[in-house]
């Protein structure tokens, strides 16, 4: 129940803007609003923003393809580290096996959505859709193109028709997952390995099994093959740690060498020379194709690798370390650094925005630093001794607060940054805001509740009380005497900042609150869940052309005691059509008759958007999940966070007061993959933190 007003108090003569009939206006602020992204800081060559399920080289020798946990794919230049092209489907889940087509102008990629996507290399259009039952793992294409193989997790393979999408036959027969498949014999013999500890030979044409081993040991998960660049042989990696070469035709096993750990993936070099393989010991491994001897074991810098892969002209192998692709040279065992550098290590936590854009405050782990965009010279880092959870500027921009995870605040001056104010609490501060005085500040997080702090003295003015997990997220009026917070414990709920009184309180059914966007300090709140649905509770605006006086208020509330039905409800209007000028006014009449009590209540409900039980409603469904929300300080538009992880865009839109809904102005995707927003005080700004270990900053441009 919020209002959005910027008058703080009243006296017997207040002035209010526009007024009309009983006092409710409905308005839709639907001015043309453009976020242009200004600048991007850090080193993200070869990042993704989850684990590196595959790579491939591009047919030119100049490019490399990635598939991640990250719900995309991407496509880098090999020397410089550059990302090309970002490739995502809304809700493909887990990018797994990928493979080109047409000479490198179109390539299949696997998913954890159980479907296969055909890409578009130039456009990243998704040309066709395959749909297994399960999660699809990796792809065989067969020699004219005209067909591929793909594994899956409902234990088969199918052979899919390229151009149609046609399921022309399903490879029944393992127990459990398919993790892997190739294609020898011309085109004409598949051979998958399986969670089931086995590997198995297939006619294509007929679906037969024409042949079935194990180990002895067991290989236990059997989880890459490749084929030599003949197709003759072809080698394995499986859980039990071992590598081994196998004759394609009769099964027969040439070779086997242990791991120090599980191993991952393996390649045949093009020129056939070598055999590569990554095992969880961290170690890269080069074996002779022929004796299986380790030729050189390369030590890898992070944590071990999963695919890996040679470059056209096998001097060169790619694997995937985490998030993030590795070039070591196979004849030195160097690691090369690409030409922008290595990526940066990890990604940022937190931002805030100066204004103007002027200055960009991040965090990552225990350390922040202030990024002058004017003056380098005034660049700053600090490191604390526990991890950063949140960072708030004042309204001004003169104040800097950091909050951590275990329940400290500090505050800052940001002109020489000297501490002017500490505050302890218990659980981790994820949510800062100052009051627009910038003398105090409201924090919360895991401690179920929300705190008002003074910053001078670092005094705890009051609790707000009620939640019963964490708060995940607040939001202040602009004038700071409402409060929204939202738990994980499913329930949004209004405070008065003054008195620390809950005002109303809204619980979901299903799902947990993720993000607020704010408008007429609460009337209008659009709440996201990070589903595709999203959900609001829009009224009109209220607003008022006229001088009110006090008497002239009491006047009215007396006549909400009248016997008559009509002159009661036209006082009602009246007061309400007052606006929240009315409301300290009214709260500081003493009755003794509940009827009047009950109608003033009725008045400040009215003003104020009451959050019923039926508050909230489904005005939106999106294409993607919507997670975190960050307001236009103007209270002109939202901005939020669509889809997940590196495949996450930006969506900005407004609040239709007319439709009760929303309307969306523009979907902005700059390919590193938003993971927190936050707009500069002065609405002039935005910064993201980034899933790829960036940061962004995007100017506000209006009509």
């Amino acid at each position: 129940m919020l209002v959005q007003m910027s008058f703080s108090r009243y006296s017997n003569d207040v002035r209010l803007f526009v007024c009309l009939g009983i006092s409710i206006l409905s308005f839709s602020w639907l001015g043309a609003v453009i976020v242009k992204e200004v600048e991007t800081f850090g080193v993200a060559s070869f990042q993704h923003a989850g684990s590196v399920s595959e790579v491939v080289c591009h047919p030119n020798g100049i490019h490399a393809l990635s598939s991640s946990r990250d719900q995309c794919v991407r496509l880098w230049e090999i020397k410089s580290g550059k990302l090309v092209h970002r490739y995502t489907v809304p809700g493909c889940g887990d990018m797994w096996g990928i493979r080109f087509l047409k000479n490198g102008k179109e390539f299949l990629a696997a998913s954890s959505s159980n479907d296969v996507f055909r890409f578009e290399l130039a456009t990243g259009k998704v040309l066709q859709k395959y749909a297994h039952s399960g999660t699809a793992y990796r792809l065989a294409v067969l020699p004219d193109e005209k067909s591929f193989i793909g594994t899956d997790g409902k234990n088969t393979a199918v052979l899919w028709e390229t151009a149609t999408g046609k399921k022309l036959r399903t490879f029944s027969g393992h127990t459990k997952d398919v993790y892997t498949a190739i294609i020898v014999n011309g085109g004409k013999t598949l051979i998958t390995g399986s969670e089931d500890k086995s590997i198995k030979q297939w006619n294509i044409a007929t679906g037969e099994c024409l042949k079935t081993i194990t180990d002895k040991p067991a290989f236990e998960d059997v989880f890459t093959l490749a084929t030599s660049p003949n197709k003759k042989r072809f080698a394995m990696v499986c859980d039990g740690g071992y590598a081994g070469v196998f004759d394609s035709a009769t099964l027969e096993e040439i070779w086997k060498t242990k791991l120090g750990e599980e191993g991952e993936v393996v390649a045949w070099s093009p020129d056939g020379s070598l055999i590569a393989s990554t095992s969880d010991d961290g170690n890269l491994y080069l074996f002779h194709p022929e004796t299986g001897e380790i030729s050189k074991k390369i030590k890898t810098v992070q944590k071990p690798h999963t695919p890996i892969t040679f470059t056209n002209d096998s001097k060169f192998i790619i694997s995937g370390g985490d998030s993030v692709l590795h070039v070591h040279s196979v004849e030195t065992g160097d690691r090369l650094e690409p030409e922008m550098g290595f990526s940066d290590d990890g990604t940022y936590d937190h931002l805030a925005v100066g204004l103007v854009g002027s200055r960009v405050y991040v965090s990552k782990g225990s350390s922040w630093q202030v990024l002058d965009r004017e003056d380098p010279e005034r660049n700053r880092k600090f490191t604390e001794n526990q991890k950063v959870t949140s960072i708030a500027l004042s309204d001004g921009g003169d104040f800097i607060a950091i909050g951590f995870e275990r329940g400290q605040i500090k505050v800052f001056d940001t002109s020489r940054f000297e501490l002017l104010s500490s505050m302890s609490d218990k659980g981790s501060v994820d949510g800062l805001a100052f009051l627009p005085d910038g003398k105090r500040l409201v924090a919360g997080g895991g401690n179920n509740r929300v705190t008002l702090w003074a910053i001078e003295g670092g005094r705890r003015l009051r609790d707000f009380e009620g939640h019963t997990d964490d708060v995940v997220a607040l939001a202040l009026s602009n004038d700071g005497e409402l409060l929204m917070t939202l738990s994980k414990d499913r329930s949004i709920r209004s405070w008065s900042v003054m008195a620390g009184d809950e005002q109303a309180e809204f619980k979901l059914a299903n799902n947990r609150p993720s993000g607020i966007a704010y408008f007429d300090d609460g009337r209008s709140l659009v709440i996201s869940t990070k589903t595709k649905n999203v959900l609001a509770r829009i009224l009109p605006e209220i607003r008022v052309e006229e001088v009110i006086n006090k008497e002239v208020v009491l006047e009215l509330i007396k006549q909400l005691a009248d016997d008559r039905f009509l002159k009661r409800q036209e006082a009602m209007e009246k007061l309400a059509g007052f606006g929240k000028a009315v409301i300290p006014i009214a709260e500081a009449i003493e009755t003794e008759d509940p009827e009047v009590e009950y109608r003033l209540v009725g008045v400040r409900d009215t003003i104020r958007g009451s959050l019923t039980r039926d508050a909230f409603k489904k005005v939106a469904t999106l294409d993607d999940s919507l997670g975190v929300l960050a307001t236009d300080p103007r209270g002109e538009f939202w901005v939020g966070k669509l889809g997940d992880k590196g495949a996450s865009r930006l969506l900005v839109g407004v609040v239709d007061r007319e439709s009760e809904g929303i309307k969306i102005l523009q979907t902005i995707d700059n390919e590193h993959g938003c993971l927190q927003l936050s707009f500069s005080r002065d609405g002039s700004h935005l910064g993201t933190v980034n899933a790829d270990g960036t940061f962004s900053l995007f100017k506000v441009f209006r009509e």
